[in-house]
């Protein structure tokens, strides 16, 4: 009788350790998952702070040339990548607001992409820039800024409903509800990057203001340019928008070419 328990116990403990590890597959290993900054092709990516240049954005999303994105890799505890996780739950995760405008939550504060406090023209309500398609065989994505076409990922196509105002000084990954860090390189170490987008759209917005000033490229955002023009310190690195080390004409020239778009310029 005691050795047919035993028997028993040793069955039921072998059954055990396959289906743990079978559960944890499927659940994201924060230690293990990241994401890249990457532009360029899918195929020869260009990684780290030579994609940087290219992250800036636009209220009208049209400012994020050379299919500016993330590489997103989701692992299991063991290493090994999740596929089929959907789009949806991959996300760049926005609150909608500060917390002047009582936006609260544990995505972005700074970013502004809400209809209350933008109403004319009317801008979309984001939360989640999702991923460009489901997590394949080795647990990678991509989220491409601009957006993508259907059968794409990484590839930029431009979604005129993906429109947001200003910027955050970490704009964070979350999958299936887990946070994710970010690696400057694939071959780095988490933590080593954190994700910001530079917005053309500086100024307005971010406070307790009145309605319909966020959300464009104003006049006050280009005086902001202007007025940091030679410059090259903390302040003057959102305005520094192709990333050389310094606000000059170039930078001028990139914010005059979108002044005045909103959540309905360009359409």
């Amino acid at each position: 009788m005691m050795l047919k328990v035993a028997k028993l116990g040793i069955a039921i403990a072998a059954v055990l350790a396959w289906i743990v590890p079978a559960a944890y597959a499927g659940v994201p290993d924060v230690g293990q998952s990241f994401y890249v900054p990457q532009r360029g092709t899918v195929g020869t990516p260009i990684e780290g702070t030579s994609a940087l240049a290219f992250f800036r954005s636009c209220p009208g999303n049209d400012a994020t040339p050379g299919n500016a994105r993330i590489k997103v890799v989701v692992r299991d505890v063991n290493a090994n990548g999740i596929a089929g996780i959907a789009a949806a739950d991959i996300c760049l995760l926005f609150n909608g607001g500060t917390p002047a405008q009582s936006f609260s939550g544990v995505g972005a504060d700074s970013v502004i992409a809400n209809s209350q406090y933008n109403q004319t023209p009317l801008c979309p309500d984001v939360r989640c820039v999702q991923a460009d398609d489901q997590t394949d065989a080795t647990g990678t994505t991509y989220i491409t800024f601009l957006g993508s076409a259907a059968g794409s990922p990484g590839i930029g196509v431009r979604n005129p409903f993906r429109r947001w105002g200003h910027y955050d000084t970490e704009i964070p990954v979350f999958v299936l509800g887990f946070k994710i860090s970010g690696r400057l390189t694939t071959t780095s170490a988490n933590g080593t990057y954190a994700l910001r987008i530079k917005s053309y759209d500086m100024t307005g917005g971010t406070g307790t203001v009145p309605l319909n000033s966020g959300e464009t490229v104003s006049l006050a955002d280009l005086n902001s340019v202007v007025g940091n023009f030679g410059l090259a310190n903390i302040l003057t690195y959102w305005r520094d928008f192709d990333t050389d080390g310094a606000v000059a004409l170039s930078d001028v020239n990139q914010i005059v070419g979108h002044f005045g778009h909103n959540c309905v310029t360009p359409p």
